[in-house]
């Protein structure tokens, strides 16, 4: 068992990791989104020809698009909160951190899949045959 204390890193590379961790994870986040709203495009596209199939596409965009998402998100706050639990804050501060790095991770690309969508993610498109 190791009884010396690590040197810590330097600031700058402590910096950079996280930095760039929150970058990959805004692109992460942002093809989550996009899979989440293909889910619902699914769905509400589909819709009328299993209608006419005498079955649903109803919960098709919440099991394969949503959940996904949000066990995504779980996992990640997750980590986050190991991460920065590890560096002996406590815990209703780690959490709190983990917990402002995710929506600063998540909200991009929510925002811009929302931007591509119209607004109407989570609503059916008006078709017109």
């Amino acid at each position: 068992m190791r009884t010396e204390s690590r040197p810590a890193r330097p600031i700058a590379l402590r910096v950079a990791a996280w930095t760039l961790a929150l970058l990959l994870s805004v692109i992460l986040f942002a093809v989550a989104w996009a899979w989440c709203w293909l889910g619902f495009e699914e769905e509400f596209s589909e819709e009328g020809k299993a209608q006419a199939a005498g079955t649903t596409m109803a919960g098709w965009g919440l099991q394969f698009g949503l959940i996904p998402v949000l066990v995504l998100h779980a996992l990640v706050l997750i980590g986050l909160f190991l991460a920065i639990r590890g560096g002996r804050r406590g815990v209703g501060l780690s959490l709190l951190i983990a917990l402002g790095i995710l929506v600063a991770a998540s909200l991009p690309g929510f925002v811009v899949v929302q931007v591509l969508s119209g607004g109407s993610m989570f609503e059916p498109p008006v078709y017109v045959p």
